[in-house]
């Protein structure tokens, strides 16, 4: 009888304890790649007491119902919190390395963090972009230090990189664009960046400085694009929307997937708005399509086609007096010529472009890419005073060769670019074309042919040195003259040197030194103006840049700083003129000097926190510039000493991004733009202006399968009127175009998971 009730007493004491267990379960998630993590410890106390299986799941019994659980995983940074019984945990772990080893940068062909990166370069990652209303990349671009976007009138678009304005009235130009490695500014030197879509784009990198040395043609810069494509593991269908101030509307479609051999993307949107001035309607709509495929171990292939329809009016510039009685209106009527509205002066463009690029992998140190692209573009131009209608037609492309151990890498290989324009300007009757004035036919090639080193020496050092030999020429022939005969131009073939060391202080400090050449011949576009009258005396620019930088993780995971200061030297500038009627025209100016500082700070003082705020961040770029003609006489003239027409003196931003654990966050910025010369002469200025811009929103999984984000933006000038982007050396003194004082803007995006 004794022995039985020991035996209850034991099965009840026991079973209580049982009874009294806690049940722990959950998900580990990366935020590197947004994926589950295998091989995470588990632990208690410092005692492991699991490991997350192959789909980051764990589970674990305890008999306390509170308890603080400890994550580890080589790679990542700890996390410790506490946790309750039965309730839904799920922990995402943030990769170890600090800003600059996790930066990943393609620049030079170094596919290397940032801290290994010998050249002044800046990185816009998906986050950067999406800060800001996703109409567009100007807001995102313009945080960059040294980098200028200029906007019109919606549609519009202007690049600048550290103050290299002047020869761009439209469009973009002297900036070398590439999309996933493969040339997308056409053989005669134009971009039309205006035609891409927001969401086409994923990443950018703007490489400042002349960039000759591997890509060929240029002294304003490189900028490298890369599609938006699926992350790891994705199958999903995204529908995004927004709709804002002056009948803006926007809204795109988005299928991707991607598997252990394949990621491919297909993507189509549309985007359209009337425009706060006068005569600004603007309608764009694209479709895109993506592929990565991994054939074999050695071999990958890519795709990357592309068909953009855009229209967008443009109202012209005002003078001061003008903007001052209405800054929403068009350019009026003046003497002879028609008002912007009359003449419906607009741009349609409509543009076709496929690129492909295949990797062979011959082995451990030796590969090679080599990639191919063809473009059509329909372009169409009724203006003030004419109407410009084209075909341009472009095939090019690129080969690279790569050797690699484990001190040195060899880069070697060329491009090749060929176009053909066909030109027709008639008269232009209220929009309509009317009798034939100029038919021309323009044929423009260039190839460069470059080799590039980069050697890592002992104490840290790493040397990158590279050259390139760059030749271009072009072939025009007006056919409404008589005799007819084609002029063939070819400019002084060009060597593109380049060479930088860096210094690794240490995992979180470098200090580089670079000095490069460039030079870069006019576009068809400066060749043959709007005037209609070619111009085969314009030479090419030539420049040379010397610059030191520093890069340095003060506090490990929490103070970034970026510096840099350069001095470049451009001769045989190429300016913008405008006759009586507005119609642009160029000429060499003689010499510039550019000294400029610039520095991105980046502080956190919450990263990685698992409270409420899951992250502050706090920012600030600045840019300071010096750049003025060095010799520059124009008849009787000297305005030689001159600020650099263009080119703001000074531009500072501040921002702060908080993110929550619940879902929410907020973006804010502030800018501050310098007073802008207009003219040469220096006798008309821009005003300052200055920026607030606002962004939050609500990011969470609605269920299983959909994930949903809503978020509202605002972006407001303290300075009415000001203008996002004017028109220089402008004649009759309509320097300027108005952009609206506020903008406001609504989205809503849905993601479903297949």
């Amino acid at each position: 009888m004794r022995y039985k009730f020991i035996s209850i007493f034991f099965i009840s004491f026991y079973g209580s304890l049982v009874l009294a267990q806690n049940n722990y379960k959950g998900v580990v998630i990366s935020t590197e790649n947004n994926q589950p993590l295998a091989g995470v410890t588990i632990s208690i106390a410092n005692k492991p007491i699991a490991i997350t299986n192959g789909k980051g799941v764990f589970q674990f019994t305890d008999s306390n119902s509170k308890v603080v659980i400890g994550f580890s995983h080589i790679g990542y940074l700890s996390q410790l919190n506490n946790y309750k019984a039965a309730q839904t945990i799920t922990v995402t772990l943030n990769p170890s390395g600090t800003v600059l080893s996790t930066a990943v940068v393609k620049a030079f062909e170094r596919n290397t963090s940032l801290k290994n990166i010998p050249v002044s370069v800046s990185v816009l990652g998906k986050d950067d972009l999406e800060r800001y209303s996703n109409t567009s990349f100007l807001q995102a671009v313009n945080t960059v230090p040294g980098v200028k976007m200029d906007e019109r009138s919606p549609g519009s678009y202007r690049l600048s990189i550290r103050g290299n304005l002047l020869r761009s009235p439209f469009g973009v130009r002297n900036v070398k664009v590439y999309w996933n490695g493969i040339p997308f500014t056409d053989a005669s030197g134009n971009t039309y960046l205006n035609q891409l879509g927001f969401n086409n784009i994923g990443k950018i990198e703007i490489i400042k400085g002349p960039g000759g040395s591997l890509y060929g043609a240029g002294t304003g810069g490189v900028v490298l694009l890369d599609s938006r494509v699926a992350d790891k593991d994705e199958h999903s269908i995204s529908i995004n929307t927004l709709a804002g101030s002056w009948g803006t509307t926007a809204a795109d479609v988005a299928y991707k997937k991607n598997t252990d051999n394949l990621n491919v993307a297909f993507s189509y949107a549309h985007q359209q708005t009337d425009g706060w001035r006068n005569h600004t309607n603007m309608r764009r709509d694209v479709a895109n399509y993506t592929g990565f495929f991994t054939i074999n171990k050695k071999e990958n292939i890519a795709a990357n086609i592309f068909y953009s329809d855009l229209y967008y009016q443009t109202p012209g510039g005002l003078t001061t007096a003008q903007m001052a009685a209405n800054p929403r209106q068009s350019r009026p009527a003046a003497g002879p010529f028609k008002s912007a509205e009359d003449q419906q002066a607009a741009i349609f463009i409509k543009t076709f472009y496929a690129g492909f690029s295949h990797l062979y992998q011959f082995n451990n140190n030796w590969n090679n890419t080599t990639s191919i692209y063809s473009s059509n573009t329909r372009f169409s131009n009724p203006s003030i005073l004419n109407y410009q209608r084209k075909t341009e037609q472009g095939i090019g492309g690129r080969s690279i060769t790569q050797y690699q151990n484990n001190r040195i890498k060899v880069h070697l290989g060329g491009e090749y670019q060929y176009g053909f324009t066909s030109s027709r300007t008639f008269g232009n009757k209220l929009g309509v074309t009317d009798t034939l004035q100029l038919d021309d036919e323009i044929a423009a090639k260039q190839y460069n042919i470059f080799l590039q080193t980069d050697i890592s020496l002992p104490e840290n050092f790493i040397i990158n040195a590279g050259v390139s030999y760059n030749n271009y020429n072009y072939g025009f022939t007006r056919y409404n003259q008589r005799p007819v005969k084609t002029i063939t131009k070819t400019f002084d073939p060009a060597v593109g040197p380049r060479i930088s060391l860096l210094k690794k202080i240490n995992k979180n400090y470098s200090v580089y030194a670079t000095v490069s050449k460039g030079y870069s011949p006019p576009t068809i576009d400066e060749i043959v103006p709007s005037t209609g009258i070619f111009n085969p005396l314009l030479d090419a620019e030539k420049a040379v840049n010397y610059e030191l930088g520093f890069r340095g993780e003060l506090v490990e995971n929490k103070l970034f700083i970026d510096a840099s200061y350069y001095i470049f030297y451009l001769n045989n500038t190429i300016v913008t003129r405008r006759d009586a009627s507005g119609a642009d025209y160029f000429v060499n100016t003689g010499k510039t000097k550019q000294r400029g500082f610039e520095a991105a700070v980046i502080y956190y003082p919450i990263r990685f926190a698992t409270g409420f705020v899951k992250e502050l961040k706090l920012w600030s770029n600045y840019s300071g510039i010096n750049a003025r003609f060095k010799e520059y006489k124009q008849t009787i003239n000297d305005y030689s000493g001159n600020k650099l027409t263009g080119t703001p003196p000074k531009v500072f931003l501040f921002g702060t991004d908080v993110i929550t654990k619940r879902g929410l966050y907020a973006n804010v910025t502030y800018s501050y733009t310098d007073i802008i010369p207009l003219n040469d002469a220096n006798t008309f200025f821009a005003s300052q202006y200055n920026l607030l811009i606002g962004r939050v929103g609500y990011k969470r999984k609605l269920c299983k399968v959909i994930e949903g984000e809503i978020y509202f933006s605002f972006d407001r000038s303290f300075n009415t009127p000001y203008s996002l982007g004017n028109d220089l050396n402008a004649a009759g003194n309509r320097y300027f175009n108005p952009s609206a004082p506020e903008n406001y803007y609504g989205g809503l995006k849905l993601k479903f998971n297949l």
